[in-house]
């Protein structure tokens, strides 16, 4: 699982997105760039359309004003599940796999972009079929040993503890081979234990040069792993830098006041 990004200043840019729900302005021309290797955090206050941004960037809507480039290059308006071809996986704040579906299966969905296999082969089940399928169950295999569920590989999904389904998300998206990965709030639900596991992981993936964008609001998540945070909030950008710029900014202060301004003075 080794990413292979662009020697570029900027992987991906979000350059002016707005999008509005009727009379609700949910992004207000938010902007930033994410650099290649680095993990970006993006955090903000409940409704602060931190979520409906990584919508946005996958396709799953489109915005009202604005782009985002992929390697100084647009995004087209495509399919979500497009979008992963171009290098671009993410996992959801509400779990999205096939509960009933085995753990292996789940995450061999994400490998199958590149086992491209001519529809005639996979009927007749020829050998190209055999070879494809072959090499997406040994990468999917290898994403779970990554985050320690190899051994979990034929159990089914409804049968884990929620903070092993998360990984599941992980260890698919990670089978993509994708060079920029949203995780939207991957510690969600998750024991301390687990959030501990979670956090190593994400250094190893940082260490080995992925890059990820991550929204969370466990602050010990975010503030631990992130190189760049961009604040949000009411779809605003208030603030942006280090954790450590960030944590003592008095618009971030101001919009946790009354709900979390303890997590983040003392993350």
């Amino acid at each position: 699982m080794t990413p292979a990004p662009d020697a570029l200043d900027c992987i991906m840019e979000i350059r002016g997105i707005s999008r509005a729900f009727g009379g609700l302005m949910a992004l207000d021309d938010v902007s930033f760039k994410i650099k290649p290797g680095t993990v970006h955090g993006i955090i903000g206050p409940n409704g602060a359309g931190k979520t409906t941004l990584f919508n946005v960037i996958t396709g799953m809507i489109p915005p009202s004003r604005g782009e985002v480039l992929m390697e100084g290059r647009p995004i087209p308006s495509v399919r979500p599940e497009i979008l992963t071809s171009l290098g671009i996986a993410r996992t959801f704040q509400n779990i999205r796999l096939f509960k009933e579906q085995t753990v292996l299966d789940n995450v061999m969905i994400g490998q199958h972009i590149h086992t491209p296999t001519p529809i005639l082969s996979i009927l007749l089940g020829g050998r190209r079929a055999a070879q494809g399928e072959a090499a997406a169950r040994d990468e999917a295999m290898r994403a779970l040993r990554f985050v320690d569920l190899g051994d979990k590989a034929s159990k089914t999904v409804s049968s884990l503890p929620y903070g092993q389904q998360r990984l599941v998300e992980l260890a698919r998206a990670l089978a993509a081979k994708p060079k920029v990965i949203l995780l939207d709030e991957p510690a969600a639900g998750m024991n301390p234990t687990e959030k501990a596991h979670l956090i190593k992981l994400l250094s190893i993936l940082k260490e080995d040069g992925y890059t990820i964008a991550l929204i969370d609001h466990d602050m010990k998540v975010v503030m631990g792993n992130c190189d760049v945070i961009t604040v949000l909030d009411h779809g605003k950008k208030i603030a942006e830098g280090t954790s450590e710029s960030v944590h003592s900014h008095p618009d971030v202060v101001a919009a946790y006041l009354g709900k979390g301004r303890a997590e983040v003075a003392d993350a």
